[in-house]
């Protein structure tokens, strides 16, 4: 679609410029001016819409759309928790991995997001079986050429999962981590999201976008108490961890160089906006 606008769009220039001797008639002449001046200016307005609709976007929207057009690029567009105390940050073991990593997890979508998956021929997936968990993730794989309206559909909310509370009580509450008395209701705000770019995935063998949106736990006092006390009472054969800024950056490895456990890569958005997983 991009690159059908781009040729009319230069189609419509050049008659502008150079066709006015091409017709005879006059009248005829100034009316396919008159709408091809409206039709240019049509294209004008749709293109300064969508670029501040996806603000950011616009180069790798036009990478997919020419490099990776007929390919399919597989994205993956989740939402992780930074929960802090005295320094340290929740780490949970991942559910598939041997690795810890934020709690969090993948956005789901509506069921009435069907049709406009119909139209952008959108895939699920194909390394992730599907069943009553993963059903409806927000893992998926999409021609180069569509990309640029998922975006849109994605940025728009509609049709798909906003609230962050499932991860949250799956992970933590349904695990029997914390107390679900303690925390029947979270408070979090927005930090941001990570950039878009697109890269070679080595599992997935095929280009990919990752979409991390990181949000920052908000604890009530009684909440803040129940986490120090989780802080204190953590084994070293926890399914959680408190983990400092440094060991994750590290991916694990502590100050003397031991690796007691693995730290998931995406887990150093935490802290860096500008993070890209390599």
């Amino acid at each position: 679609m991009i690159i059908s606008y781009i040729i009319l769009f230069i189609l419509l220039a050049l008659y502008l410029i150079l066709g006015n001797n091409l017709i005879a008639n006059k009248a005829i002449s100034d009316l396919i001016h008159e709408l091809a001046i409206g039709g240019l200016g049509t294209m004008i307005g749709i293109a300064i819409t969508s670029i501040l609709l996806l603000k950011g976007k616009i180069w790798v929207c036009l990478q997919a759309a020419t490099v990776h057009r007929f390919k399919h690029i597989r994205i993956s567009a989740a939402y992780i928790f930074k929960i802090e105390i005295d320094g340290k940050y929740l780490l949970v073991k991942g559910r598939n991995i041997d690795q810890f990593q934020p709690v969090g997890g993948v956005y789901k979508r509506l069921a009435e997001s069907s049709t406009i998956f119909q139209q952008l021929e959108i895939l699920d997936d194909k390394k992730i079986p599907i069943c009553d968990t993963t059903r409806h993730d927000l893992r998926l794989r999409i021609k180069g050429k569509h990309l640029h309206k998922f975006l849109l559909w994605f940025d728009s909310q509609k049709e798909r999962e906003i609230s962050h509370w499932r991860e949250f009580c799956e992970e933590l509450i349904l695990t029997n981590i914390l107390d679900r008395v303690k925390f029947p209701h979270v408070n979090y705000k927005f930090l941001y999201r990570n950039p878009l770019y697109i890269h070679h995935s080595i599992f997935y063998e095929c280009p990919e976008i990752l979409i991390h949106e990181v949000f920052e736990f908000i604890p009530n006092e009684s909440q803040r108490l129940e986490l120090k006390k989780l802080l204190e009472e953590e084994k070293a054969d926890s399914i959680y961890h408190w983990v400092s800024e440094d060991t994750i950056k590290r991916l694990g490895y502590t100050n003397d160089n031991r690796k007691p456990f693995s730290v998931a890569e995406h887990t150093i958005s935490l802290f860096n906006k500008d993070f890209k997983v390599k």
